[in-house]
């Protein structure tokens, strides 16, 4: 019997990419600690003992995509979420697991990560229904399995979670199809799994209120089939993920179960018993599809459609529709390269409030450069990345920077185009962050940063750069209060009264000619931060827009219109630029020149004259808010130099 589930969520999985992110939602995606600054940025990849590979975003295991290892191509995977540990349990091991006869902490891959990698922290333990006090009043609730034909069935797995209280149960199955949990007085929810093969169902009973010896019947046939279609005829679904989240009293994030198919198995929906208050459960379906590329993957589809729909209070037994034209609107996308012979992975997923307990996405392998059209539900919001990476010589992809869109609503009708990883590349700070701490704020008296120094043209918030040095160093009243051999990343405990603060970042990089170099340096003043949510703090980027030709280069021995803004982080005040300088370097910052600027509606534009024959042009720029808050920035080889015939905007 699996004890200590008071945070659950569980998928079962196929074998094809899917990522299953949080998406900025979940628990664990809070302030960096001092320890987790001095350990891998991640991703974490570990091997499970069937040869399975599982990848996690972060160390919290929030982020979780699943391949199966050598010639175990489709199988299904549980995905079990227990606020401490997160076991991925390949559906062909779930029986030795459930009887005991496999150790479940071989699948904990949350464990394994921190075996695997310096740094990564101890999650607290969770409380287990068996560990409440011995003089509490208990009830015995029994679980009574029965499959499609109305027959006792072994083949389930439930799982019994507090509504109110940190209590949770993963009962184990007996041969006569039924299961027996004594648990503490008091209301819970039910979610369990009937069948294991095509055609699995997942049931929910909203509120269960153990006041007395209980018996309920989980019955197959109650749950009804999820079909869903799009306009284009070619189109092979990818996954379609359905479930339901609940959102317990005693914590601040989800829980909930889900349920995830291919179109090809299928999968079956119900609801068992009274629905939920709308605010404290929400059922889901969603379902993304993409060209097959005959491989059995979908790299280089020409588009992706994808759906999310939400039922609060309730889930559906049973869903079906067809979708059309109009209930989609088309994002045109392009994607750049920034390097020879460079792909990327991309993915787009729903944003739904209330925070979900789990997010699914396609990952879509792309060869760069690319066009997309992503077809999504109007009326969602959808948040979207781009991971611009290469190939090893063993076929393994290996991402070299992220790329975030912050949650998006696109309006039915127009056209709608975005561009990615298109430089120059620097730091962008407008994009909304993943938790409500980025990109830099102060809770209390502690001051935590995760600054998107790497975002592209477009603005998309960029992160996780290999680099060869990185440090991220913060000074109050000139003292050093500390430092991190991170990127843009550090969490510092100060004292509460008002100081000047400088807080300084530095990378060096080889793996790319271009922003070899990149180092900032922003002066505020802050004092003690009331409450328990993070205030952000006053920083912003100086943002480089010129048009540059699809080899990231402008022309040489000619002036150049250099477009120039500042920009903010969402949350915080808005910059009120009071006086701004840029200068431009030829000799990879052994000497600068300043540029005219001029005021323009979008911000300023700069004039530069680039100098004939091949080369680099690097830029750095100081900015003084009308408060006195200073940012000073500096790209080494922003952009290339050109001697050919001229260029022109990205298309």
């Amino acid at each position: 019997m699996l004890k200590s589930i008071p945070s659950l969520a569980a998928v079962i999985a196929t074998g094809a990419a899917l990522v299953l992110p949080a998406a900025g939602h979940g628990a664990a995606d809070t302030t960096p600690s001092r320890a987790a600054a001095e350990t891998a940025p991640g991703p974490y990849t570990v091997t499970l003992r069937t040869g399975d590979q599982v990848t996690l975003a972060d160390p919290a295991g929030n982020n979780v995509s699943v391949r199966p290892g050598a010639g175990r191509a489709g199988m299904r995977f549980a995905v079990v979420r227990t606020g401490g540990s997160v076991y991925v349990l390949p559906r062909d091991t779930m029986a030795q697991v459930r009887a005991g006869s496999v150790d479940r902490r071989q699948f904990d891959v949350v464990s394994l990560v921190r075996a695997r990698y310096r740094g990564v922290p101890q999650v607290p333990a969770q409380v287990a229904a068996s560990e409440t006090g011995a003089e509490e009043e208990t009830h015995e609730l029994t679980l009574r399995y029965l499959d499609r034909n109305g027959s006792p069935t072994q083949d389930a797995f439930a799982a019994v979670s507090g509504w109110g209280r940190n209590v949770a149960d993963w009962p184990a199955v007996d041969a006569d199809g039924t299961s027996t949990v004594r648990l503490p007085e008091g209301r819970y929810n039910l979610g369990a799994y009937l069948g294991s093969g095509p055609e699995t169902a997942m049931l929910v009973q909203p509120v269960v209120d153990l006041t007395k010896d209980l018996t309920i019947t989980l019955d197959a046939r109650a749950a009804g089939s999820v079909t869903l279609t799009v306009p284009e005829q070619s189109a092979r679904m990818g996954f379609v993920d359905v479930g339901y989240s609940f959102y317990p009293s005693y914590q601040s994030w989800p829980a909930g179960m889900f349920l995830t198919g291919d179109g090809v198995s299928g999968v079956r929906i119900g609801q068992i018993g009274a629905a939920a208050a709308p605010s404290a459960m929400v059922g889901s379906v969603a379902a993304q599809w993409a060209k097959p590329d005959g491989a059995g993957d979908f790299t280089d589809s020409p588009y992706l459609y994808a759906v999310a729909e939400s039922f609060p209070g309730r889930l559906p037994s049973g869903f079906a529709r067809d979708y059309r034209a109009g209930d989609l609107v088309a994002v045109h996308q392009q994607f750049a390269a920034s390097a020879p012979k460079q792909s990327a992975q991309r993915t787009v997923s729903p944003f739904v409030t209330p925070a979900p307990a789990v997010v699914s996405a396609l990952i879509v392998p792309t060869t760069l450069p690319a066009t997309r059209v992503e077809y999504l539900q109007v009326g969602v919001r959808w948040t979207a990345e781009l991971q611009p990476g290469t190939t090893d010589d063993k076929g393994r992809f290996v991402a070299q920077r992220r790329l975030y869109r912050q949650p998006t609503a696109y309006r039915p009708g127009g056209v709608h185009r975005d561009q990615w990883n298109a430089g120059p590349t620097g730091p962008a700070f407008g994009q909304e962050g993943e938790a409500p701490w980025k990109w830099a704020s102060r809770t209390g008296d502690e001051i935590a940063v995760g600054l998107p120094l790497y975002g592209d043209r477009a603005g998309h918030a960029g992160s996780l750069v290999p680099t060869d040095s990185s440090r991220t160093a913060l000074y109050r009243n000139g003292e050093l209060v500390g430092e991190f051999a991170r990127s843009g990343s550090g969490s510092f405990t100060v004292p509460s009264q008002v100081a000047d603060y400088r807080l300084e970042v530095a990378d060096v990089r080889s793996g790319d000619e271009l922003t070899t170099r990149l180092s900032a340096a922003w002066t505020f003043r802050s004092g003690h931060a009331d409450g328990a949510d993070p205030i952000r703090l006053p920083l912003s980027a100086v943002r480089f827009t010129p048009a540059l030709d699809a080899n990231d280069a402008a022309p040489a021995d000619r002036a150049f219109a250099l477009p120039v803004s500042v920009e903010g982080q969402p949350g915080a005040p808005a910059p009120r630029i009071a006086r701004l300088a840029v200068e431009i370097s030829y000799d990879d910052g052994a000497t600068w020149s300043k540029a005219p600027l001029w005021a323009t509606q979008a911000g300023w534009t700069a004039t530069v004259r680039h100098p004939a024959g091949a080369g680099f042009a690097s830029l750095r720029a100081t900015a003084i808010d009308a408060d006195g808050t200073t940012v000073t920035q500096t790209i080494i080889r922003a952009y290339r130099l050109d001697t050919g015939s001229g260029v022109g905007p990205r298309e």
